[in-house]
């Protein structure tokens, strides 16, 4: 810049025999130094990237961009991090010690509620097989008023699965069990086996052994109208604006990784069996073939997800104005409508 600055003092200096060819020249100066200027906005966006993680299978993508070398192959360096819940996701996006994450729709509208900076980006899923599973006495849903019941944390997506499941009974989850917060879907598992809780609500992974045994279902979430978004790819808008390109290459990375589950099972199992530790071939091709149908090649964030955690959180506590009843409030399309408009999913299929 100093050159060109340099350039132009001197520039009166000069004379040309064409005006014209001097008026092209300075434009060409000018658009060189804007495309360094660009160039060097660019290179200061941040290429690494902390994304924590739960248990639920939701985030094989992640695990397959990153044992793969596709999060590589797109210029990042991702270090995955398993935490237990995602509200404590949600947590760590606020105070910007994780730059994008996979968190729940229910997390991040009550963190924006709150007046917190947290925006969901995408998300593989516009439900899941959640199944809510008693012990063997428990007969009928009125069998569980006054027992124990558990989720992973408060306010997450499990929490909110066992809400809606007890409403579908006719049950508050607030006054008539009484709620454990246990970390994580094994120790739910393990304690509804133990009978330390009446009443577990399991995604298929830790429900199955129940189910395999006969255990009673007393509801199956995927066969009511229910639509909710689980484990998305959120961040905080202050991160996204700063960082675009950063977030096209994570999307165009996690799109990518969503489609190599879909047309190589067997690689998809193999990751599976490594990064969550499981020895059962059994449940293995059960989770990974369901999860392979599942996900969505365009992983966009439902509005009528959105909608669903909008009501059911309003209904418990006042929202501050009607910004926040809408869904575009808690997400941001743009930076993966961007890469499908140009072609990136189109390009993966070919």
């Amino acid at each position: 810049l100093v050159v060109w600055r340099r350039f132009f003092m001197t520039r009166s200096l000069i004379r040309y025999p064409n005006k014209t060819f001097a008026t092209r020249l300075i434009k060409l100066v000018v658009l060189l130094a804007l495309m360094s200027i660009a160039h060097q906005a660019i290179a200061q966006e941040t290429r690494r990237i902390r994304f924590a993680v739960t248990n639920p299978p939701h985030f094989l993508p992640i695990w397959l961009a990153k044992d793969t070398g596709i999060f590589s192959k797109h210029g990042l360096d991702v270090e995955v991090i398993f935490m237990r819940g995602g509200a404590l996701i949600t947590m760590g996006i606020l105070s910007g010690e994780l730059q994008l994450s996979g968190v729940g729709a229910e997390s991040v509208v009550a963190a924006k509620v709150e007046g917190g900076d947290a925006v969901l980006l995408a998300c593989p899923l516009d439900t899941d097989l959640v199944y809510l599973i008693g012990r063997p006495d428990i007969k009928t849903p009125e069998q569980l008023k006054g027992k124990s019941t558990a989720v992973t944390r408060l306010g997450s997506s499990i929490h909110f699965y066992l809400r809606a499941a007890l409403k579908y009974l006719g049950m508050d989850a607030d006054k008539d069990m009484t709620i454990l917060q246990l970390g994580g879907g094994p120790e739910i598992a393990a304690a509804l086996e133990s009978g330390r809780i009446a009443a577990g609500i399991l995604t298929i992974r830790y429900a199955l052994p129940f189910l395999q045994r006969g255990w009673p279902v007393l509801i199956d979430l995927s066969k009511t109208e229910l639509k909710y978004p689980p484990s998305c790819v959120g961040s905080s808008r202050a991160f996204v604006r700063k960082n675009p390109n950063t977030v096209e290459r994570f999307l165009k990375a996690y799109t990518e990784a969503i489609y190599v589950i879909k047309t190589d099972l067997a690689l998809a199992k193999r990751i599976y069996a490594k990064e969550y530790r499981e020895s059962d071939p059994a449940v293995v091709d059960k989770v990974v073939t369901v999860y392979a149908g599942l996900f969505k090649a365009i992983p966009t964030v439902p509005a009528s997800g959105l909608e669903t955690v909008i009501r059911e959180q309003a209904a418990r506590k006042p929202f501050p104005s009607d910004a926040f009843r809408q869904p575009d409030f808690y997400k941001d399309d743009a930076p993966l409508q961007k890469i499908v408009k140009e072609g990136w999913i189109e390009r993966l299929r070919k």
